[in-house]
């Protein structure tokens, strides 16, 4: 028999022709997978100011070192509709407060809620958006900067955080 009398099949019929298109599709493919999630997310994790986050560190100790000092200690808790606060102080304090959630891994789900008082030693808030639950990173501070209270809280139910936290 000749090479000319052997039927021949067309290329498409060859399964090794598919493999060796396949392989490098495949990884076109996965290039343009990569790229449309690293321009589409937003990994949160990169701050463009590093440099003056790092000189804050300085200030927030202060603040913490202060807090201390006047021995302002709180217990905060949270309500069933996991949006309503209620922050219990050990002293009266003047001037306004504000209350920071912040998720350690996505800045998408901080919150800040500004507290009311409602008499000497309770203040009280709503958050734009219930707490998921999850650990958070809790910051309770005056609005002029003179002390903070900071902690992490487990959100389980029927739990409160008492600030400071103890080291």
């Amino acid at each position: 028999m000749k090479n000319s009398d052997i039927p021949s099949k067309p290329w498409y019929c060859y399964p090794f022709v598919w493999l060796l298109i396949a392989l490098p599709l495949s990884a076109v493919i996965a290039s343009f997978i990569s790229f449309f999630l690293a321009v589409h997310t937003d990994d949160g994790l990169v701050a463009d100011d590093y440099y003056v986050r790092g000189q804050e560190i300085n200030l927030d100790i202060h603040r913490d070192q202060t807090a201390r000092a006047r021995g302002i200690s709180a217990q905060i808790l949270l309500g069933d509709n996991q949006r309503t606060l209620r922050v219990l102080l050990n002293q009266p304090v003047t001037g306004t407060l504000q209350l920071k959630f912040m998720h350690p891994t996505r800045a998408g789900f901080d919150q800040t809620a500004e507290l009311t008082p409602q008499g000497a030693q309770m203040w009280v808030a709503n958050l734009p958006q219930p707490l998921k639950q999850s650990t958070w990173q809790v910051e309770l501070s005056d609005t002029n900067g003179q002390w903070r209270l900071y902690g992490e809280w487990t959100i389980q139910p029927d739990q409160a955080l008492i600030l400071p936290a103890k080291r």
